[in-house]
């Protein structure tokens, strides 16, 4: 007699990964989202985007960057709305990512980031945000349970300054 086996079951992880590092020339803050290609696609069906709409036409990857403005949202401590602009999309990989960029935040300044970007599609959803700008680099960790995180904006050495 053979014990019962469990069936093993593939299951990739899902999260993404936002970048924020300081473009030094501009002063920018350069934001980018890379979102799983078949994560994407499920997201265009909750959307109730049309079937033939995917991730790699331009209509799909506008859909993906309007949810990321809609559902990424930042703002300093005190309150005031800071907006990125988005500047592009396009696929590298299995991932499409999603270009932003915003005016990087004075030195010292608390940044709150809030997302519930893709808690609606998948139940274990996490979008974590790496702070490129930080030595040693940070990660935070937003879910379904905790959407919000607070960080430190750049330093002024960081900033060139």
């Amino acid at each position: 007699m053979f014990a019962a086996i469990p069936r093993a079951e593939a299951h990739r992880s899902h999260v993404t990964l936002t970048r924020i590092a300081i473009n030094e020339r501009s002063g920018q803050w350069e934001i980018v989202h890379a979102i799983h290609y078949h994560d994407a696609l499920r997201l265009l069906a909750k959307l109730g985007v049309r079937d033939n709409i995917q991730p790699s036409s331009i209509e799909g990857r506008a859909q993906i960057a309007l949810e990321v403005e809609k559902v990424f949202r930042w703002s300093t401590s005190n309150g005031r709305v800071l907006t990125p602009t988005t500047v592009g999309a396009e696929l590298e990989g299995d991932n499409l990512l999603v270009y932003q960029e915003m005016p990087a935040p004075a030195a010292g300044v608390r940044i709150v980031v809030e997302s519930s970007f893709m808690h609606d599609v998948f139940a274990d959803q996490v979008n974590q945000v790496l702070l490129e700008y930080t030595a040693p680099r940070v990660t935070l960790r937003l879910s379904r349970s905790s959407r919000r995180a607070e960080f430190g904006g750049p330093t002024a050495a960081k900033r060139g300054g």
